[in-house]
């Protein structure tokens, strides 16, 4: 490598040379890191250079909102028929009171975890770095 990055002193340059001159596995080998120096030096990491097609614009302009306007919706109105259910159910109501109690508290704790993440998101340094 201190070879092909033209690091050698020029005594040592013209040794190696010559040794690749007589080893066609020193050609091949210096063949093989010339290529994957230039392959290496055409690549861009910048995000800007991410082609994003139609369906992108569109999935985040019309599909995404959908979906989740719909996944709310569907869970309003399955909860709001799982409490109609339960409150009109004839179970002994100290059993609705410890359902409920559960119920609202692992909901407290989702809520809790959703929005601790959603603080992360909005001062997270990486949220806009592209694989």
């Amino acid at each position: 490598m201190r070879f092909l990055d033209g690091e050698f002193p020029p005594d040592e340059h013209v040794r190696m040379e010559a040794r690749i001159a007589a080893s066609t596995e020193l050609q091949r080998e210096l063949a093989i890191f010339r290529a994957m120096k230039s392959d290496f030096r055409e690549l861009s990491f910048h995000p800007g250079t991410l082609q994003r097609s139609v369906w992108d614009r569109v999935n985040t302009a019309v599909t995404r909102p959908i979906g989740w306007l719909l996944v709310v919706l569907g869970t309003l109105a399955w909860s709001a028929y799982g409490v109609y259910v339960f409150t009109l159910s004839p179970v002994d109501p100290w059993e609705k009171m410890a359902t409920g109690a559960i119920v609202i508290g692992i909901l407290v704790l989702l809520a809790s975890v959703i929005w601790e993440r959603y603080r992360e998101w909005l001062t997270d340094p990486y949220r806009d770095v592209y694989r």
